[in-house]
């Protein structure tokens, strides 16, 4: 501040304060970082410079999930912008800190605050507001294509001139999202009713923003956005801006943000430059309602009399497919087949891996690498239909609670499974199919559910001494629900894995000799269990293994 003409004076440009912000802030930015790197989550979601769940600047439809939080730090750079107080319209830089958390599956909270750095230059920023709001999704599944929310926030001015802080907006948007693949529109558009300074007098605005992403890569997503708002001041202009940038996703939950934008008129900077360092992680900060005990007093014995239940169970074998059989120890998993007709194409790229092999490439389906096997098969190299003969279903209790390793249980349900198909004399081949919940983000849920059809393929390989050139294992996340995942029920039902029983098409009436059912049915391990991990972190693109069945703290935000 000046003691002459009483108006503030720059001690530093832009760009030495941005350096100087960088110093000073780089132990937090260590910390971010070392927090991230102890998860190994994958979490491909971001925050805003203002907190909520999208891109650089503008939001997205999609709200972060229940359980999840992200936390975000940003350096904004500008030219300055005219806003009525006396300390704007100069050039200056501001850091922002932002804070995104998911109530529920279709709801987020989130929050900001303009300015680490103390230095007054919130109002020639343009960003010169906290704000705290909450996104609703009301319409679209998190893996729909359409989706639209409903975002609700207030906004307070943070500066050093009294007349301009403590300023209260209020603003609503509707938003847009229509995602296909790796592409991705949004749009919004909304209003902010202002509250005006004794000096100055504040209009209502119209909001209008849109953004376009582009995912060039797993880890970089390419970035355009566009926003346009009506006069907040009289005879300045309508504030509008064109960003252009990226994300980097260095692991699936630490990301980097960079974008540069440009002032159309002139209530908005020449220029602007944004960098931002946020994270996400599941760290479940809301509890799940456990059941409750029943007492062993309060149980009264009552005798009773034991019947055999008699149950249909579909067979490999024509000739003995409508007979009944008495209930057996797998009864409870298997799924009648109600058509037998059904078929499903099978890609050669889901069989499973096996070191004595040579990739082939990469199913669309999103499934392990496949490999041709050292055993040569009579099966098609190209994509083939298969008819669904029976269907094993094995529930959540299959697996170790938040984790992909086999339980004990699932172990002896799966190895009962094994020695009931081995019997039969029918040429057949198995896909195996892990589903989950919508609870988490949709990245996560794809590769816990491979993960877990990749555990349940290599017991049957290691344990039950199935040959890998007859297995192929598929995730499909929580795109394939069977029940609704609005209550616990529905959302225990659909975290299951399946086995798919398949004949070939043209070997309905194959039949497996001595030698062939030896090579399908090996007696000793052909895999090792360290390649099979090594193929599953290649598919998520993690940098390194870990050792089988293990799971960071961020994958318990709930039970899958």
């Amino acid at each position: 501040m000046s003691f002459l003409s009483g108006k503030r004076t720059k001690k530093y440009t832009p760009v030495k304060g941005l350096l100087r912000s960088m110093l000073r802030f780089s132990p937090l930015f260590c910390l971010l970082l070392l927090f991230s790197l102890s998860y190994i989550s994958v979490a491909h979601a971001t925050s805003t410079q203002f907190g909520e769940t999208g891109l650089l600047s503008q939001p997205t439809a999609q709200t972060l999930h229940e359980g999840n939080i992200c936390v975000g730090i940003w350096a904004n750079c500008s030219d300055g912008v005219d806003n009525g107080s006396s300390s704007s319209d100069d050039s200056g830089l501001i850091v922002p800190t932002t804070i995104t958390m998911g109530l529920g599956t279709f709801m987020e909270v989130y929050g900001s605050y303009p300015n680490l750095l103390f230095n007054d230059d919130e109002g020639s920023s343009g960003r010169g507001f906290a704000n705290i709001g909450f996104k609703f999704r009301v319409y679209g599944k998190r893996s729909d294509s359409f989706r639209l929310a409903v975002d609700l926030q207030g906004r307070q001015s943070i500066s050093d001139d009294p007349d301009f802080d403590g300023l209260t907006d209020y603003v609503s948007r509707f938003i847009a999202t229509i995602r296909r693949d790796t592409f991705a529109v949004h749009v919004n558009a909304g209003y902010a009713f202002n509250e005006s300074p004794n000096t100055v007098d504040y209009d209502d605005q119209i909001l209008f923003g849109s953004g376009v992403e582009y995912s060039f890569t797993s880890r970089l997503r390419l970035i355009a956005e566009f926003s346009a708002d009506t006069e907040k001041i009289s005879d300045l202009g309508s504030p509008s801006e064109v960003t252009a940038g990226f994300q980097y996703f260095l692991t699936p939950h630490l990301t980097v943000n960079l974008g540069t934008s440009v002032g159309l008129s002139d209530a908005s900077p020449d220029w602007r430059v944004l960098l931002g360092l946020t994270t996400c992680q599941g760290v479940g900060f809301f509890n799940r309602p456990v059941p409750k005990l029943i007492d062993p007093d309060e149980v009264v014995e009552e005798p009773v009399e034991k019947t055999i239940k008699v149950s249909k169970i579909k067979i490999l074998s024509p000739l003995l497919s409508k007979a009944s059989v008495a209930d057996t120890p797998i009864g409870h998993l298997e799924i009648p087949v109600d058509d037998t007709d059904e078929a499903i194409i099978i890609d050669p790229a889901d069989r499973l891996r096996t070191p004595e092999s040579e990739p082939l490439g990469v199913s669309p389906i999103g499934s392990i690498g496949a490999l041709t096997p050292a055993v040569k098969s009579p099966l098609p190299v190209h994509p083939f239909p298969a008819k669904v003969r029976r269907r094993f279903r094995f529930p959540e209790m299959t697996f170790s609670s938040n984790q992909w390793a086999l339980s004990e249980e699932g172990r002896r349900s799966i190895s009962l499974v094994a020695e009931e198909i081995r019997k039969d004399n029918k040429y057949f081949i198995i896909s195996i199919e892990g589903h989950t919940d919508n609870v988490g983000s949709e990245t996560y849920n794809q590769t816990l559910s491979f993960k877990r059809a990749v555990a349940a393929a290599t017991h049957l390989v290691l344990r039950d001494g199935f040959s890998p050139a007859r297995l192929f294992v598929k995730g499909h996340g929580e795109s394939r629900p069977i029940e609704d995942n609005a209550s616990e029920e529905g959302r225990a039902l659909n975290r299951r894995v399946e086995f798919l029983i398949l004949v070939p098409e043209g070997f309905e009436n194959v039949e497996i000799d001595a030698h062939e059912k030896n090579v399908m049915l090996q007696k000793d391990p052909i895999i090792d269990p360290l390649a099979i991990e090594q193929a599953i972190m290649e598919k998520t693109g993690a940098e390194t293994a870990v050792p089988m069945g293990a799971f960071s703290q961020s994958d318990k935000a709930g039970k899958k």
